[in-house]
């Protein structure tokens, strides 16, 4: 598999697996979500639906969402609409769904749209990989630049390294370079920021310095299989 798009999984997973932030009462059932309690989420949010039924609904989308139940998930979102949900939390909610789907244009849209209505830095983060995922570098800097504007540095200068790396190799390595200085030691894309940029500087045709790249990769993360593929592949 491409390892951009293995990034791309792994920047989907962790936008997609992060539930909405819960009202007060229904802060317990979120807890059961963050922790991988599903079924007695379930549970928990369905008797709090009369009392709470936009914010019930919505965690319910979530839970369906996390197992892997894309109707269910759809099916809730609509419910949580009907009772009130905002534009803005409903086409976000609507984009990872069909993100999950990997039905990217209409994921594409259902973001754009929220975007528009709240431009917050996850909103446009996941905006931006999905136009990654279209192969839309176009897009994928769109979102990635109202990512940046919008409070998410790090990550957007991340994926915006990654959309420029095959045009662009040079930008990419500044890119990835400033993304790394500002990425903290545990993020899950630290070493990938480490890794890719070894990769540009290949494409730059600057072998010694990717060689040295990874080989600190691997003494900050000696368990990064990818850097050591890579510095196998490149040779000694």
């Amino acid at each position: 598999m491409n390892r951009v798009r293995i990034t791309l999984l792994a920047l989907f997973g962790l936008l997609l697996a992060s539930p909405v932030a819960a009202e007060e009462p229904l802060s317990y059932a979120e807890q059961l979500i963050r922790s991988g309690e599903y079924a007695l989420a379930e549970i928990a949010l369905e008797k709090q639906i009369a009392d709470h039924p936009v914010a019930a609904a919505r965690l319910l989308s979530d839970v369906y969402l996390f197992e892997g139940d894309l109707d269910r998930a759809q099916h809730w979102l609509e419910r949580a609409r009907e009772a009130g949900l905002d534009d803005a939390a409903y086409y976000w909610q609507k984009g990872r769904i069909e993100s999950a789907r990997a039905n990217w244009p209409a994921a594409w849209a259902a973001l754009r749209s929220a975007v528009a209505l709240a431009p917050r830095p996850e909103y446009a983060l996941l905006w931006g990989a999905v136009g990654l995922a279209q192969g839309d570098a176009e897009r994928a800097r769109l979102g990635f630049g109202k990512a940046e504007r919008s409070g998410s540095g790090a990550s957007a200068l991340f994926l915006q390294g990654l959309t420029l790396l095959s045009s662009s190799p040079e930008q990419a390595l500044a890119l990835l370079r400033r993304a790394q200085l500002e990425l903290g030691s545990e993020s899950p894309l630290k070493p990938q920021a480490i890794y890719w940029q070894a990769r540009a500087l290949e494409r730059l045709g600057r072998v010694k310095e990717a060689r040295s790249t990874l080989r600190f990769l691997l003494r900050s993360y000696p368990g990064y299989g990818p850097a050591r593929d890579e510095l196998n592949r490149l040779g000694p």
